[in-house]
């Protein structure tokens, strides 16, 4: 699984059959865009009740922005991993790499949140930071484990992955085998079993509580919205999607379409009931997103599309910190109530302030996440991602994949 180092920075690449590689730069800069609408969804939640609280269908959609983002990194995930795939890469030269592109952040964010509850006063349990730790706390229908603010919320998506990265080698050797021509068939198989996850949810017991948010079964949320191998569905919709592209089956969907098509659902889930869950209306146009988007940068003839331009692209790097950072600063900065300081400040009430503490919360946000990339992720990866052997070639044996 070798690429040649790309120059100035590494991107997202692809091996088709010809064994061709084409770099993808907009996919990076797509990245950006789904980690700031995971932020944006937990400001405007934090916020916008507090001036509108009547705005029920607002806040709804906010909401289902998180989601959103969630559902396409996972999809990604499994696209690109398929995408740079090599079948001299081994198992355990995969498995480093996604060790030291999650990890570090994850242990740096966690020892953040941590000092950040002590400050707040917060009761700190053992078994909860153990469960963090290891990145197993979403396989626990505990509603605490995944809403505790010193945990950072954000990290439940990182146990998901940790299945799908250990999981990937023997997914990827098992979908390969589907003949190209049934690729479709493949993902219409796995699209309707994640439209079966809402059905399998009503049967859960109530015994576990109900969510204070969305009055919703609290054991049929989690199962739709937490458990690991549930999301996993997800990655392997980008898998099989992945799988299409390489062997040219795709639709050549417009990229102009392709971008739109995500935002009807988007908007159309904040009327949907809970039970039906945040995948199932939005993991078919983000798989095709992420594929049109793919393709766009194959088929360019000249330049780069916008969502490659240099400074999306940075973002795009940056933007597993700022998923990471981004809670934080949220609940322990200008507008979280777990702030030590927040008894002594005014509740916002107007839209000056309100927009003010929101700005400033996203910039805030941005340079933390431009500090740890800088300073953990980029120099851990560059160190550690590769055994010594392959460092001293000079070739990166995979792209720099969404974690």
């Amino acid at each position: 699984m070798t690429i040649q180092r790309p120059a100035p920075a590494p991107q997202l690449s692809v091996a088709t059959p010809g064994h061709r590689v084409h770099r993808l730069p907009s996919l990076t800069g797509l990245r950006f865009f789904a980690a700031f609408l995971v932020v944006i969804s937990h400001v405007g939640t934090n916020l916008l009740p507090r001036v509108a609280p009547d705005q029920t269908f607002a806040i709804r959609v906010l909401y289902e922005c998180g989601a959103f983002g969630v559902s396409f990194f996972f999809i990604l995930s499994g696209f690109v991993l398929t995408w740079v795939a090599r079948d001299e890469d081994s198992v355990g030269r995969f498995w480093r790499r996604r060790f030291f592109k999650i990890y570090p952040n994850h242990l740096v964010t966690m020892i953040a949140a941590l000092v950040l509850a002590a400050g707040a006063g917060h009761a700190l349990s053992g078994r909860d930071a153990s469960t963090t730790l290891l990145l197993v706390h979403s396989w626990i229908p505990d509603m605490k484990l995944q809403y505790n603010l010193w945990s950072n919320t954000p990290t439940w998506s990182l146990a998901c992955e940790v299945l799908f990265y250990l999981a990937f080698p023997w997914l990827l050797k098992l979908l390969r085998k589907i003949p190209p021509a049934r690729l479709w068939v493949a993902f219409a198989v796995v699209y309707a079993a994640i439209w079966a996850v809402p059905l399998v949810a009503s049967w859960m017991p109530t015994s576990g509580g109900v969510h204070p948010g969305t009055g919703q079964n609290w054991l049929s949320m989690w199962f739709m919205t937490f458990f690991p191998p549930v999301r996993m569905l997800e990655f392997v919709l980008g898998i099989v999607t992945a799988l299409i592209v390489v062997n040219r089956r795709w639709i050549r969907l417009p990229f102009a379409v392709a971008l739109v098509f995500p935002l009807i659902p988007l908007v159309a889930e904040g009327s949907m009931p809970d039970e039906l869950g945040f995948v199932a209306l939005t993991s078919l146009p983000l798989a095709f997103l992420v594929a049109a988007v793919a393709g766009a940068d194959i088929e360019a003839r000249s330049g780069r599309t916008w969502l490659g331009s240099r400074p999306l692209v940075f973002l795009g790097e940056i933007s597993f910190a700022l998923y990471l950072v981004h809670w934080l600063v949220v609940a322990y900065g200008w507008i979280g109530r777990s702030s030590p300081a927040w008894g002594a400040r005014p509740e916002p009430s107007t839209w000056p302030g309100i927009l003010g503490l929101a700005g400033l919360t996203i910039v805030s946000s941005l340079v933390l996440a431009w500090l740890l990339y800088t300073l953990v992720e980029r120099p851990v990866m560059k160190r550690w991602s590769r055994p010594r052997a392959a460092r001293g070639e000079g070739v990166l044996t995979a792209a720099p994949e969404q974690g």
